[in-house]
């Protein structure tokens, strides 16, 4: 979830590993099966909306 949610907070593979203290390839290999689980590509815009709004949900929801 840390790593999703760095990406969506940035939007740039860069920025979240620079946040996460991690290298791209690491943040690229940990967000694929979320990707492929989900069924999008969060490349594109509204894939990446997408898991902004359900991350908001889930920490509704668990908070």
């Amino acid at each position: 979830m840390e790593v999703l949610d760095a990406y969506c907070a940035t939007g740039c593979l860069r920025r979240a590993a620079d946040l996460l203290h991690l290298h791209q390839g690491g943040v690229a290999g940990r967000l694929e099966p979320i990707a492929m689980t989900l069924g999008i590509e969060l490349a594109e815009r509204t894939a990446l909306l997408g898991a902004m709004l359900a991350l908001t949900a889930w920490r509704t929801l668990n908070d």
